[in-house]
């Protein structure tokens, strides 16, 4: 009988720790995306442009969980600018060498916190992509809430 409790107990366990750390490690999502480098006449300088398969267009609009570091963040309009990194500064898409699927534009109402620069935080919410506007990130998580890992 403890036996059974035992191994229903670790099945029980081993499969939430499973189904948590897929629920919150969503920057695998973006690994298909992909870019081509254009001459943009607005800003008069090669730029790169998103290519958004079928699969990555289907998530869209999908909840997704972030945890990453804090690269900028500034109030604008009563609203939070922030661009979160899956790598901390030193090794962001701006500053080393990963690429723009890394870095996501978050919506966040500046009057619940502010943030500290490369700090880690983690954000749920509604998933969007940037199709083109130049002066936005590429990912974008609408109406995002803190969230606490």
């Amino acid at each position: 009988m403890v036996m059974r409790f035992f191994l229903l107990f670790v099945i029980v366990l081993t499969t939430g720790l499973s189904a948590d750390a897929q629920q919150r490690n969503e920057w695998r999502l973006f690994s298909e995306l992909q870019f081509e480098e254009y001459f943009s006449e607005e800003i008069g300088t090669y730029d790169l442009k998103p290519i958004f398969t079928e699969d990555i267009l289907a998530l869209e609009g999908r909840e997704v969980v972030l945890l990453g570091y804090i690269i900028s963040s500034a109030k604008t309009d009563g609203f939070e600018n922030v661009i979160l990194s899956k790598f901390p500064f030193t090794s962001c898409y701006f500053c080393g060498n990963a690429g723009m699927e890394t870095v996501t534009e978050i919506e966040y109402d500046a009057k619940r916190s502010t943030f500290r620069m490369d700090s880690a935080y983690g954000f749920k919410g509604t998933l969007s992509f940037n199709r083109d506007d130049p002066e936005r990130l590429v990912v974008i998580l609408k109406d995002a809430e803190i969230w606490d890992f």
